[in-house]
């Protein structure tokens, strides 16, 4: 009987050994994207973690009270601030709690049905889930880039501004409402959102009457490609109001000088704090004040992290 009873003990640590093997090459077939860092406890996939830990594609990272700074083997860098959740993936973040800081081009921040990216090299991109479906997003440095699902762009900010961002509701994604100054290029009608930098194409009844002033269009976004450079999208126009006549010509010299983007800056001004500024490809902007892109660090970021090395 003992040795009966043996041999069953054998065959089951035998059998434990090989499901241990078994899980150790599924996880060694999942090579390593990263490493998440930071000066105190955090968690990836519930498990919590001191100090720092690798990261494999897909992995949740829950922040404690201090930040975490995440190095990607492609060299993308990334900080999520304090009480923050994302989950991470080669090609991107997908932020679904607080505030997420990506400072490398070709790598983007997913926020809802929102997508942000920094624009250059050099540039920080800050985006942070709000209450509801809001979401901030900020321009640290440089200029950011804000796209929908569908890949339609936004918004454009440049070092210093933010605009909070409000998914409308599903069958609203060609909706197309934005104020700036109504000019000509390229033999075509065009207009440089104040609120968003974005530029559309224009076309409809009424245009040619307010050429050279601020005014507000709404229209819906057509399928049409464009045929004047630096233009997001074609918008049949539908409704036209006059914000105020002329003032314009600087924005007209500057688009005519070096193309439709450059006129953006020209064209921005104040945002109404907390009212929808502009509505572009079904998503509303909203103007913001929290001041993410000018403060100079994240919550819970103390002083620099320990080192990355393995």
């Amino acid at each position: 009987m003992m040795n009966v009873s043996n041999t069953r003990l054998t065959n089951r640590a035998l059998l434990a050994l090989v499901l241990c093997g078994t899980v150790s090459l599924s996880f060694s077939s999942s090579p390593a994207i990263g490493l998440a860092v930071a000066e105190g406890s955090f968690q990836v996939d519930h498990a919590h973690v001191w100090g720092n830990a690798t990261l494999f594609d897909g992995n949740l990272v829950e922040t404690g009270q201090a930040s975490s700074r995440l190095k990607l083997e492609n060299g993308v860098a990334m900080q999520l601030a304090s009480d923050s959740r994302a989950r991470v993936y080669q090609s991107r973040l997908v932020l679904e709690k607080g505030t997420g800081q990506l400072e490398s081009i070709n790598y983007l921040i997913e926020a809802d049905s929102l997508r942000v990216s920094p624009d250059s090299p050099g540039s920080v991109a800050r985006v942070q889930v709000g209450g509801g479906n809001r979401i901030i997003v900020a321009a640290y440095q440089g200029s950011v880039r804000v796209s929908n699902n569908q890949g339609v762009l936004v918004a454009k900010l440049e070092t210093g501004r933010e605009l909070a961002f409000e998914p409308q509701a599903e069958g609203t994604a060609a909706l197309t409402k934005v104020s700036g100054c109504l000019l000509r290029k390229d033999g075509q009608f065009v207009i440089v959102d104040a609120a968003t930098n974005v530029v559309f194409q224009l076309q409809g009844a009424a245009l040619e009457a307010n050429l050279g002033s601020h005014v507000e269009i709404t229209g819906s976004a057509i399928t049409q490609a464009p045929t004047v450079a630096g233009v997001s999208q074609v918008v049949n126009v539908t409704d036209v109001k006059l914000v105020s006549k002329g003032g314009c010509a600087s924005a007209a010299k500057q688009i005519a000088a070096a193309g439709a983007g450059a006129a953006a800056g020209a064209a921005a001004g104040g945002l109404s704090t907390g009212a929808i500024v502009a509505i572009v490809a079904g998503v509303a902007a909203i103007g913001s004040t929290v001041g993410l892109a000018a403060s100079h660090a994240l919550p819970g970021q103390g002083q620099s992290a320990p080192p990355t090395s393995r």
